[in-house]
This record gives C-alpha cells, structure tokens and sequence, in this order.
C-alpha cells in the first residue's frame, strides 16, 4: 500500500491490471510518501507517486516512510538468482528522493545501497515496549542479533535488562533447515522470569517457537516477542494460536495489516 500526504494512492484497479490513480494534494515545500509492502504492485505505484508529485510541484522536497525494505533479506549475490536488493535499490536511487526513512533493517547494505537512508532509532519502540511487557530479560535469537542489538539498544536499556542470546545450525542446502539451537544464558536465572525476544523480521515464527519451547523447558515463566517487521503470514502458524508459548507479539505496522487479533499488539511512535 502507498499512500502520499496520509491519502491512499492507487487502491483501485481495472479488470486488465492497471491501477486507477486518484489525484490528492500536494504540497509545494515537501510531501510524504508512505510505502507498506504487500507486493511488487507497491513499487510500481511508488514510482507513479514520485512522477504525480513532481508533475503538480517540480520543485517540492520528497520524502519516503518506508519502515521495512523490500527485499532486505535478498542482501547478497546468490548462484542461481538476481541480486534483488541492488535492483531494488538501484530503482529507489533512480527517484531521487531527499529522505528515506527506514527502521531495523535486516542488512546493513541497505544504508550502503540506497542513499538518503534515515534510520529511525529502535529504541523509542523498545522502550515503549519494555514499558508494557516489564521483561526481566532480553534475548536475542541468533549470531546476527547478538552482533547487531548490544551496539543499537541504549545503555540504559542494557544495563536495565541482562540479555541472553541463541545460536542456531541450518544444514547447508536450499530447504536452510534448523537442525540444533542453543541457548547461552551464561549465570542468568531462568527460573520463574520473563522475557523480551527482539528480533528485526518474523515470517513464520519457526525459529522463535523453538526458542520458546527451549525457554518453557528451563523455567521461564512468560515469553514475547519483539520484531520490527511481523509478516502477513504468520497469523497462518502456531505462533499466534492459544497454545503458542509466545504470550503476545509487539511490531509497528510495517507490514502487518489489520489483523484484529490479541496475540498482536501495533506499537506506535510518533518523531
């Protein structure tokens, strides 16, 4: 979905597949695009956006709300497939855009391949969150989390919160399996605590329903997760069933789309 200046832009669409844009206004010194990824359908419209704003307003700034990149996770040149965050990145450049506003990127190449990235900080939505769940402790799921989040979250968040993290091994092939998961809680008690899971993307929830079990099978007492982006299709998986070990799942709505359900709570931050 897109939307320019808070309107939603090219929601309808003809039998054949074209998009009916419906003009909205626009503003001479700088105007607000709103990217929310659903499908390749929302970079094609992004791209009529940038040309409607600049045909009423040549000279107005443009700036992008794009929380989540598409195709982030695609970071590296692969055999057998298209480098699809360099193409991606190589369109957004092409727009010539004054400000792209992102948040927890999975890929640190994103802000080296795109220009104009603002990464906004993660730590008004941990804080907030923190503030709702009152974890005892945090964790972090995998080798990348542990490198990326220690560096990121606040000292006052980290000296507030002991964290704890996991390791997990894939086998080497296309189905990328999890094998075996280790968690590393060093002389932390588990017994009777909460945790806060932070992590930047959930698709199925795979991995944090294993973590959870794992965390249950040492005494923790209540589990939640944290993730930046909360894919559509997890509402499809154990993960937000009444039996799931995660009580409840913070994510801003980056992705996620009204989805009224309990186990998912939007947190929202206003800069």
């Amino acid at each position: 979905m897109i939307k320019v200046n808070e309107i939603v832009f090219g929601s309808e669409q003809f039998s054949n597949g074209e998009v009916s844009y419906k003009p909205v206004s626009i503003k001479q010194d700088n105007n607000v695009i709103e990217l929310y990824f659903q499908d390749n359908k929302d970079i094609a419209d992004l791209q009529f956006a940038v040309e409607f704003i600049r045909s009423e307003e040549p000279e107005s700034k443009i700036s992008l709300y794009m929380l989540y990149v598409p195709y982030g996770r695609m970071d590296r040149p692969i055999k057998g497939y298209a480098f699809s965050l360099k193409l991606f990145a190589n369109i957004i450049n092409r727009l010539n855009l004054d400000k792209i506003i992102t948040l927890d990127n999975h890929s640190s190449g994103i802000t080296d391949m795109i220009k104009n990235v603002f990464v906004q900080d993660i730590n008004l939505y941990i804080n907030k969150v923190t503030k709702i769940y009152e974890p005892d402790y945090l964790f972090f799921p995998d080798k990348g989390a542990m490198k990326k989040y220690p560096k990121i979250l606040s000292q006052k968040i980290l000296n507030t919160y002991p964290y704890f993290y996991g390791e997990k091994q894939r086998v080497l092939d296309d189905s990328r399996e999890i094998i075996s998961y280790e968690l590393f809680n060093g002389e932390l008690n588990l017994v009777g605590r909460r945790v806060l899971i932070i992590d930047d993307i959930c698709c199925t929830g795979g991995t944090v329903i294993r973590v959870a079990n794992i965390m249950k099978q040492r005494g923790v007492s209540d589990i939640a997760l944290w993730v930046a982006h909360c894919e559509n299709n997890v509402i499809k998986y154990p993960i937000v069933r009444e039996d799931s070990p995660i009580s409840k799942i913070y994510t801003c709505n980056s992705i996620i789309r009204n989805y009224q359900i309990p186990e998912i709570e939007f947190v929202k931050i206003v800069v």
